[in-house]
């Protein structure tokens, strides 16, 4: 692709640049709440998701999980469910990371859906493509075969490319390798009847992104929590009869 060349030719420039931006990010902390929990609803049907993922997944640009995007999915979905929820992220994970978070961590409820946003820290860091393609379906197979997950729906890559804390030409070389991944993940997950991507299909303008400019802020966790719950409803009608996996 023409971007690789270009960072290739300008690659001292991308350097120094992802030195100043460690240098000058503003850290935030991950969003205080529980984790894991249920509703008590026993006359509506019975739903387990888990939200696995990074710092955006963590809830980091929000205050609270409540405003984060775990407490906008609890929200919207115990509407339709008798839901059980876990959440198991982490500022910084990559996708080669979750196997292992998830193999220590506890599970109080069943796994029918998973709901995955990684991505950015791949991006980020100097893997190729299809080595994190690779990696992105081997995570699914674990939670396929080791959680006893029917489904797993994979949120989108965020826009990086406008991401106000990257300068140019970061940026647009963050933003093409962003799409890069976006598109494989896409057509990979479209040729699987288990699998569903769900686009981050709205706009993550400058005053709702999160003070560091690189998280979302609450009105985009809100938009977020949204798209996803619609997605998640409409996968959990087509869910086979649901068996005990709990774990």
């Amino acid at each position: 692709m023409f971007y690789k060349l270009v960072a290739l030719l300008i690659l001292p420039v991308l350097l120094m640049q992802g030195r100043q931006v460690r240098k000058r990010a503003h850290k935030l902390p991950e969003a205080i709440g529980e984790r894991q929990g249920s509703t008590n609803d026993s006359t509506k049907p019975p739903l387990g998701i888990l939200i696995i993922g990074d710092s955006s997944a963590a809830g980091v640009g929000a205050s609270h999980q409540d405003t984060a995007l775990l407490g906008q999915l609890v929200n919207n979905l115990k509407k339709h469910f008798h839901l059980s929820w876990t959440l198991i992220a982490r500022t910084g994970a990559q996708t080669q990371d979750l196997s292992k978070m998830l193999d220590s961590a506890e599970f109080g409820n069943t796994v029918d859906i998973v709901v995955t946003s990684l991505g950015v820290n791949d991006v980020t860091s100097l893997q190729g493509a299809k080595h994190w393609l690779n990696e992105q379906n081997k995570l699914h197979q674990y939670c396929f075969q080791t959680l006893g997950a029917k489904h797993v729906i994979v949120s989108g890559m965020p826009p990086m490319h406008r991401f106000p804390l990257l300068p140019q030409p970061l940026r647009w070389i963050m933003g093409n390798r962003a799409k890069e991944f976006d598109c494989l993940q896409a057509i990979n997950i479209g040729k699987c009847a288990n699998k569903t991507y769900e686009p981050l299909a709205f706009d993550m303008n400058k005053s709702a992104m999160a003070i560091d400019g690189f998280h979302p802020g609450p009105l985009i966790y809100h938009q977020w929590g949204l798209n996803l719950s619609e997605r998640i409803v409409c996968v959990a009608k087509t869910l086979p009869n649901k068996t005990d996996t709990r774990i």
